[in-house]
């Protein structure tokens, strides 16, 4: 038993094994697809664009006998059965059924597996709240779509680091700490909550705004907090604090686990940083800012040191990627932040090479950019009021829905006289919580990340379209007809697995190209990769199910294995999405 490998892969292979054999002074990649179902499983297109280019030198009259060169020169192996060549010179091939049934074994006799080799050391750069401010719906893409691109990483075998790089710092900190000196002088003894921070925050911001005296108060208040002043620190300490315990309680919601290191964590580094960037020439002086310039991505520098000698976001996020790069010695670093500041990364990754700790291919920094979640009027989520939606609200809103839902399945249930489950006022708490989680990921993450969506909760709980509630009664009828069939898939060998019927075929061939899945994740970090083989998986499933009948028949044994194999498929990908799936809905 060991990882999965993808099929797509294997195939492949032989083809470029063919080709170099076939024609060892033509270089060319292996152009291998899936094929059309009706033919075959992959196709080899490489006969045409050989005959077109090299087809008179090497003697071939038309694509097709290129293409016969090929099928002649494919490697003996056990995994392509039937070959067959077009006349436009498509090879296609079949994928043998011994070779499926022992593949889909795998997965029963184990775990769902994968390795990415070499093996890296990655650093996930994602959620980043703000200190003194709720979590809002501008938060949820960031934390979901970061916390499984690093559960895909750890899957993989990959060493991750989840680092969070809230907003810890800055000049809001020392009007906040005047105002709540002034305002709440016990603060420090009782601790207020998070929301009650929001509104210190927007007066003391319109005090700071309108109150010349107040203003230099907090600009004080600044210096001492950056000198280590005792009281401005622990001030700032406990604000941070009010601030975790909300963040935290989203994040155990949203089964998040990542590690604080915000922008304070940074400051240390930034001043002997400079200088040596100043020493190496990399950092220049430019109207009264030292400034990194990045021509190949845009004409605006970085400011290391700004006009006034202090530090904005352009030196911390320097520092951060030098830790990142040159201290902790990651491999790969990949950034979760909207699209916005894309350019922003790409000019601190090309600083980063300037300065040597960044050396493409042997590392990698990746932006991972995502759009804007947008209400029905195609503008910016928000309340009817115009407010930011609260993400605790939002997951509320969700999970309420959700119960709605299980109340009316199981009156329906109880109505038509069948077998009702989840009627614990408990279990349907509990079951509520596990939809409205899945049900927003999922439909956030089956996105494309790069574009904007619109927020439409009827489609986020359908259960007849592509969503989670879809899943999750899939994942529930595999293990309503476990139950029923009385039989531990465990006690049934896996040699049992039989293809008789093209819609048993399919849906083992369907499982075998999970890999191949996460392998389009890993070289392009979109996750919707995943949720799309989800919904043709489970669509699949469907078309087994009305093929063929499980319980009571002859093969009960062959296709139970297969509702295993695919029920074990379907809860690692739940898994890496961040979801738990219901054995009963």
């Amino acid at each position: 038993m060991g990882p999965l490998r993808s099929v797509h892969g294997q195939v492949k292979a032989h083809f470029a094994q063919a080709l170099h054999d076939a024609f060892p002074s033509v270089q060319q990649d292996a152009a291998v697809v899936k094929g059309n179902p009706k033919y075959g499983d992959y196709q080899c297109n490489n006969a045409m664009t050989i005959f077109k280019e090299h087809g008179a030198g090497l003697g071939f009259k038309n694509p097709m006998q290129v293409a016969e060169a090929i099928r002649s020169a494919l490697p003996a192996n056990d995994i392509l059965g039937e070959i067959t060549v077009a006349p436009q010179g498509f090879v296609t091939v079949k994928v043998k059924e011994e070779w499926i049934c022992r593949e889909v074994g795998q997965i029963l006799q184990g775990d769902v597996e994968y390795t990415d080799l070499p093996r890296k050391r990655v650093v996930v750069d994602y959620s980043s709240p703000n200190i003194a401010k709720e979590m809002h719906v501008g938060h949820l893409r960031s934390t979901i779509i970061g916390e499984s691109i690093r559960r895909v990483l750890e899957f993989c075998g990959h060493e991750v680091h989840g680092l969070n790089h809230v907003g810890d710092w800055g000049t809001q900190f020392g009007m906040l700490i005047e105002y709540m000196k002034e305002a709440y002088p016990n603060f420090q003894e009782q601790l207020p909550e998070v929301h009650d921070l929001q509104e210190f925050y927007k007066a003391s911001k319109k005090r700071f705004d309108e109150d010349a005296e107040f203003k230099s108060r907090a600009q004080l208040a600044v210096v001492d907090l950056q000198a280590g002043g005792v009281f401005a620190t622990s001030a700032w300490q406990k604000i941070c604090e009010v601030s975790r315990v909300a963040f935290n309680r989203i994040y155990r919601r949203l089964d998040i686990s990542i590690e604080e290191r915000g922008e304070s964590f940074y400051n240390s580094l930034i001043p002997p940083l400079v200088e040596e960037l100043k020493v190496r020439g990399i950092c220049k002086e430019s109207e009264g800012a030292m400034c990194i310039f990045t021509p190949s991505v845009s004409t605006i520098p970085l400011m290391a040191v700004k006009s006034d000698g202090g530090f904005g976001y352009d030196s911390t996020d320097l520092a951060a990627v030098y830790h990142r790069l040159f201290v902790m010695r990651a491999d790969w670093v990949i950034y979760v932040t909207d699209l916005g500041q894309e350019q922003h990364f790409h000019m601190i990754f090309d600083a980063a090479r300037q300065a040597g700790w960044h050396s493409p291919p042997l590392t990698r920094c990746d932006h991972m950019g995502f759009g804007v979640i947008q209400g029905e009027d195609k503008k910016k989520f928000k309340t009817r009021s115009g407010e930011t939606v609260k993400l605790s609200d939002l997951l509320d809103e969700a999970v309420q829905r959700a119960s709605q839902e299980i109340k009316s399945r199981v009156e329906e249930q109880q109505k038509n006289g069948g077998e009702a489950f989840l009627t614990d006022p408990k279990e349907q708490e509990d079951a509520a919580e596990k939809i409205g989680m899945a049900a927003v990921r999922y439909f956030d993450m089956k996105q494309n990340r790069t574009t904007n969506y619109v927020f439409n909760w009827d489609r986020m709980l359908d259960a007849k379209g592509n969503s989670a509630v879809f899943l999750f009664y899939a994942y529930a009828r595999i293990r309503s007809i476990q139950r029923k069939s009385g039989t531990d898939a465990n006690s049934i060998p896996s040699t049992c697995l039989e293809l008789k019927h093209p819609a048993e075929r399919d849906l083992a061939l369907k499982l075998l190209q999970f890999p191949e899945v996460i392998e389009a994740i890993l070289a392009d970090l979109h996750l919707h990769h995943l949720t799309d083989y989800l919904w043709e998986l489970c669509n699949t499933l469907t078309g087994f199910y009305m093929n063929c009948k499980v319980l009571g028949e002859a093969a009960q044994s062959s296709r139970l294995l297969l509702c295993e194999a695919t029920r074990k498929v379907l809860l690692k990908s739940f898994q890496l999405l961040g979801f738990t799936p219901l054995d009963k809905i």
